[in-house]
């Protein structure tokens, strides 16, 4: 296994942190990374863009680093794994992750670091998923998105802590190859050191999953991997739909 990750003390010391999982993302890191710089430059933040190139086979650490990010490269699959290989590489004090696909506004970022900072234990944001091109699958991510909403769920593709807090827990449980942010934000939760808040206010999340199959598909394929339960969750095997695309 290679990991080049720089954690040498004499690195200087930022303020935040952004951690980006990428696999085979060479179609969208250049945005996502251009933004999160963006966005990092108008809020005044010291901080920076930690892409972790998770064994890609394409120029996404290239194209990255072209953008401005700090490209680590791992050979894992598995993105709890990957997730907290990016928070090793830093050891800024607020720690956001977001996904390779997803764009944060910088008003956005701005809400999420102020809450946490106002004493939330972990924040995330409202997602919205533009893009999505059958009138099924426009319905069924959008139903599925409000109803995780309304359960005070918060997105995987988008949240920020405290590093303390991070540590705190261990955290992402390697066990789970997904839904390992449902389990990280319960355990946040358990801790008690604040609410986990969910903001009002949009990131964008790419809609290539929904669009890559029919909306049947679409449906089923969420439908049996939610209800599968646990089980099928800490096998990477069985999750395709997640890391095949």
């Amino acid at each position: 296994m290679n990991e080049s990750i720089d954690t040498s003390s004499g690195r200087a010391r930022s303020t935040v942190a952004i951690v980006v999982p990428a696999w085979n993302e060479a179609g969208v890191i250049t945005e996502t990374v251009s933004v999160l710089q963006a966005g990092l430059e108008e809020l005044g933040r010291s901080g920076e863009v930690v892409v972790v190139d998770d064994a890609s086979q394409d120029d996404t650490a290239a194209l990255a680093a072209a953008a401005g990010a700090r490209a680590v490269r791992v050979e894992k699959r598995h993105i709890a794994a990957v997730r907290n290989a990016g928070a090793a590489a830093t050891d800024s004090d607020l720690l956001v992750f977001v996904d390779a696909d997803t764009i944060v506004p910088s008003e956005t970022l701005r809400t999420l670091l102020a809450t946490v900072e106002d004493g939330a234990a972990i924040a995330g944001p409202r997602v919205e998923m533009p893009g999505v091109k059958s009138a099924v699958s426009r319905i069924w991510t959008s139903t599925l998105l409000f109803l995780l909403g309304v359960a005070g769920v918060l997105p995987g593709c988008c949240l920020v802590l405290r590093r303390s807090t991070f540590d705190a827990v261990g955290g992402f449980d390697e066990q789970w190859y997904a839904s390992e942010e449902v389990w990280f934000v319960r355990a946040v939760r358990a801790l008690g050191r604040g609410p986990a808040v969910r903001i009002d206010a949009p990131v964008l999340t790419s809609p290539r999953k929904a669009n890559a199959v029919g909306p049947l598909r679409l449906v089923w394929q969420t439908l049996s991997i939610g209800l599968a339960g646990p089980g099928r969750w800490r096998r990477r095997a069985r999750l395709g739909f997640w890391y095949e695309r």
